[in-house]
């Protein structure tokens, strides 16, 4: 019993570096299987394609835009709707965030991805044109896709993915949603290569007014970064070495703020022979004497970063989409995929000066070893640019900022957030379900065992040939035993309890489709008798997101108006958790599903595919740009060693 608590120990506490790829056909190579093999029951698969680690690096250099982080005030706030078409092409570049050369994946060359910024009522389309050689799709983050389900992004469940050299076209209004949103790879975990942008929605009714509230915006992406693709680094757990010689994948190697990042050159995990050119810290600049919006966004794949100002206290005023009346402080913890804007006043100083911004892990939850990134926060008088050389602040942070190894806990578990547009909670929810997510072994579709994470102990095993919602649209349920589901069939209001019963992981939980409601947070965990038992109506106001952070033993109750029909992903944003099956569904008003319009083109990114296939799975590059049905043998990645060959030619 001793060893068996060993080895669930060891397990849980690989828990948040983990990465798992669903599984795939069997390995013919009768190699001896590695560790991670024999804990895992060989439920890792290899989602790795020519674009790695170890080849030459593209001769195309990946396109940074500074000028993307200011978002210019000329810029037409209207309640005229207008089509907004774009043009994205998925590909491989060169770039150095943080002093480490590496291949990225861009669109359009840019890393991060384009800004969209557009207003309520807009329509936009979006053609994209994957040129990876692995499949991709794109998912539009707290975007409600009210009547569009299926552009929501998700494969194996609201799509099959785009097949490398494919094209498929994202079209979606804008329905009664502003603030600020982002866009990301939904496929894997390459999200964590560079696939993510910034999303804008303005509309005049927007509690917080520029020239009022604020007289300036900008972006703020903040994000963990790691040397090596996430693809090879599963490739790496597979080997006997592990990874860097550990079963566990690390946190990221550097903190990038605004896409740049300082690495440690003497590390020991730094790529042996690799040149090391860390770049100037990013500057954040801001017009002295005004009041500056800054719209922040996790893409990062696995750290909460605490971000501060030395000398400049804030207001957070929006939470995810929501403008709120929130506190004035030095620090906020942002957890992956949450977004905030906090309005700062530059008000200390003069022109030229200078301050630290400072994102610091949150070590608590994770390794308890301190991590911080650091940018240069700049005074200007109308955005110049300022040549100080070497030249660093020499400002000190706030004496009260958390320790980097406390608790984890997310910004409305610490101070009141209060919508500015107030929603009260008027009547008693309908229906009530549970979903509770832990770690641990649990029975695959084919009876194998699979450790990872779990909802109602189904751990997410992706048809992505063979999604859910054209199940859902041609027969009105789901029946196949590879994802957590819960359904609400009502019309109104419903409540959702989550339930995060591993006691040594926190996690952040995203819920596609549909911003909720917070009704309640508590420690452990909550039975539906238990929730229908307590007086939940009539509350005032509460506060409203689409990503929450609920610590380990902890829950929290959602409140959830079913005007949204579809079949939804609920999963931690945590892209390595989710890579191991942390991922269920939820089915609002199936009836009503069965009415939606199944586009050929749409369903044509299924064609000539195997629908038992579990993915992510590998696919040739086709010179075509229509879907793609023959198959390529996956390639073997056994033991990388990292290293540079000089540019190659695309």
């Amino acid at each position: 019993m001793r060893n068996l608590l060993a080895v669930l120990s060891l397990l849980l506490s690989l828990g948040p570096y983990l990465i798992l790829a669903q599984t795939s056909d069997s390995n013919t190579n009768e190699e001896e299987p590695s560790v991670l093999d024999t804990l895992f029951g060989g439920i890792f698969s290899d989602v790795s394609g020519s674009n790695s680690s170890d080849d030459p690096l593209p001769s195309t250099q990946a396109i940074t835009d500074y000028q993307s982080f200011i978002l210019s005030n000329d810029f037409v706030i209207t309640d005229q709707p207008q089509l907004r078409e774009y043009n994205f092409e998925i590909k491989t570049a060169t770039a150095n965030p943080d002093g480490f050369t590496r291949q990225v994946y861009t669109i359009n060359g840019h890393f991060p991805a384009p800004v969209i910024e557009c207003n309520t009522g807009d329509t936009i389309r979006v053609h994209v044109k994957n040129s990876l050689d692995i499949p991709q799709t794109i998912h539009w983050h707290g975007i409600s896709q009210n009547g569009t389900n299926i552009m929501d992004g998700v494969p194996g469940i609201t799509q099959c993915p785009i097949p490398p050299g494919g094209s498929f076209t994202y079209e979606f209004p804008i329905i009664e949603q502003y603030g600020t949103y982002w866009y990301h790879s939904h496929f894997a975990n390459t999200m964590a290569d560079g696939i993510a942008g910034t999303f804008i929605i303005h509309s005049p009714g927007d509690k917080l007014k520029r020239g009022t509230d604020y007289d300036e915006e900008r972006v703020l992406l903040i994000q963990d970064w790691m040397w090596d693709q996430s693809t090879d680094i599963v490739a790496a757990l597979k080997s006997p070495e592990g990874y860097r010689g550990s079963l566990g994948a690390p946190k990221g190697d550097s903190i990038l703020i605004n896409n740049i990042g300082q690495t440690n050159c003497s590390s020991p995990n730094y790529p042996e022979g690799a040149e090391c050119n860390p770049p100037r810290p990013a500057e954040i600049p801001v017009i002295v004497g005004k009041k500056t919006r800054f719209r922040i966004i996790n893409t990062g794949a696995h750290s909460m970063l605490r971000v501060s100002i030395d000398q400049h206290e804030f207001e957070v005023a929006e939470v995810d989409t929501d403008p709120v009346f929130g506190p004035t402080i030095h620090e906020i913890p942002i957890a992956p995929a949450q977004r905030y804007s906090i309005i700062v006043d530059a008000n200390q100083g003069k022109a030229g000066d200078k301050f630290w911004l400072r994102a610091n892990v949150a070590a608590g939850c994770m390794d308890k070893v301190k991590q911080e990134g650091l940018a240069v926060f700049r005074y200007t008088n109308n955005n110049e640019q300022y040549d100080d050389g070497d030249e660093t602040p020499d400002t000190q942070p706030w004496d009260d900022l958390a320790a980097f190894d406390s608790p984890c806990r997310d910004l409305d578990d610490q101070y009141t957030l209060t919508p500015r547009d107030p929603i009260d909670v008027f009547t008693k929810p309908l229906q009530t379900h549970a979903l509770s997510s832990k770690f641990g072994t649990f029975l695959g579709m084919q009876g194998q065992n699979i450790t990872g994470f779990a909802f109602n102990n189904i751990s997410f095993q992706n048809q992505i040939w063979d999604p859910m919602l054209p199940h859902v649209i041609d027969s009105g349920n789901y029946s196949v035993d590879n994802v957590a589901t819960v359904t609400f069939d009502c019309d109104g209001y419903v409540d959702l309890i989550l339930n995060n019963l591993d006691g040594g992981i926190d996690h952040p939980y995203h819920l596609h489709g549909n911003e909720f409601q917070l009704i309640k947070r508590g420690d452990g965990s909550l039975t539906v008798e238990e929730a229908q038992a307590m007086d939940l109506s009539n509350i005032t106001n509460p506060l409203r997101r689409d990503t929450i952070f609920i610590p380990g033993n902890a829950h929290a109750i959602l409140r959830i108006r079913t005007d949204n029909p579809g079949v939804w992903a609920l999963h931690c944003h945590i892209g390595w958790h989710l890579a191991v099956g942390k991922l269920a569904t939820m089915i609002v008003r199936p009836d009503d599903i069965r009415t939606f319009d199944q586009p050929e083109d749409w369903k044509g990114l299924c064609a000539g595919q195997d629908p038992d296939e579990e993915g992510p799975a590998r696919r040739s590059i086709s010179p075509s740009t229509s879907p793609v049905g023959h198959f390529r043998s996956f390639k073997e990645v056994k033991n990388r060693v990292i290293s540079r060959q000089g540019p190659r030619d695309e």
